[in-house]
């Protein structure tokens, strides 16, 4: 018998198949070359013609390196594909039978769940699972006990959600106004604190300088002549004030200024020496301790 006419075994020809199926998709289904694996070993203890294998699930553990649970998911992946058949048998090990791949390659990725599919990886999605869920619950009650913050959180403090109150007459409390402190308790000072004079915005710096001498002028007739100062050669030199108030506040004298040091603020009409915050702060000041 020359070598062209001897024929393969079935045992040699399922090993050279599974070798080719691991080439063909092991990398792009690792999980593959794991399952032939076991395969390849059940293929140790059969015959010529692929019969007759029953190896136990500890042996084909302990030559493939893995569990023997990860041996059981993967017979059913070669059971799945159809290169693998097993016959269970009372009080021993189940027999298995090689079964040539027919047509072109073989549908891995419809049973390869098997072998993926584990109970480590099952308990652990579902724990995934529960800690989402829980968090969602705790996001969803935290959101509900605390309604007024996420309300303000999305509508401005100003929108007032219906209502037929009066809107209160305090500023300091409007609706949407953040609170601060009192007008007052920015013009009062402590009496250890720098003393603060009061503001004069919004008001007339000189409280005895008034205008109420100033009486309203009748309106003048249509077509009466206005008499300008151009006309009469008058233009040169200081104009001559019209109103007798505004001739007496320019002939008033200047104002004096505080003789405290580092002060120099202006005093009102008539005083004179030290103003109100200089005499206060002297008077609240231990001058004996700050000498020594």
């Amino acid at each position: 018998m020359t070598t062209d006419d001897r024929v393969q075994s079935v045992r040699n020809a399922w090993t050279n198949a599974l070798r080719a199926e691991v080439l063909r998709v092991g990398r792009r289904i690792p999980e593959v070359a794991r399952v032939v694996t076991v395969g390849m070993w059940i293929a140790t203890y059969a015959d010529a013609d692929g019969s007759n294998a029953f190896p136990g699930r500890d042996t084909l553990a302990t030559l493939s390196g893995c569990s023997q649970e990860t041996v059981t998911r993967a017979v059913k992946v070669l059971m799945g594909v159809g290169v693998l058949a097993r016959k269970r048998r009372p009080n021993a090990s189940a027999m298995y039978q090689l079964l040539m791949p027919l047509g072109g390659g073989l549908d891995w990725a419809a049973h390869i769940h098997h072998m993926t599919d584990t109970r480590q990886r099952k308990a652990h999605a579902k724990a995934k699972a529960e800690r989402i869920a829980e968090a969602t619950r705790n996001a969803s009650t935290d959101a509900v006990e605390n309604l007024s913050d996420s309300v303000r959180g999305r509508v401005p403090d100003s929108v007032r959600a219906g209502g037929s109150e009066t809107p209160p007459t305090d500023p300091d409390s409007v609706h949407g106004r953040p609170r601060t402190a009192s007008v007052d308790a920015f013009r009062t000072a402590s009496a250890a604190g720098v003393y603060q004079y009061t503001p004069t915005s919004g008001r007339d710096p000189l409280p005895d300088h008034t205008l109420a001498g100033l009486s309203p002028q009748p309106p003048k007739r249509a077509r009466e002549a206005v008499k300008d100062e151009s006309s009469t050669g008058e233009g040169s030199g200081a104009a001559v004030p019209r109103d007798a108030a505004l001739a007496f506040v320019r002939g008033r004298q200047p104002l004096a200024r505080c003789t405290g040091s580092d002060c120099g603020i202006q005093l009102p009409y008539g005083a004179t020496g030290l103003c109100q915050g200089c005499a206060d702060y002297l008077a609240t000041t231990d001058h004996g301790r700050h000498s020594a």
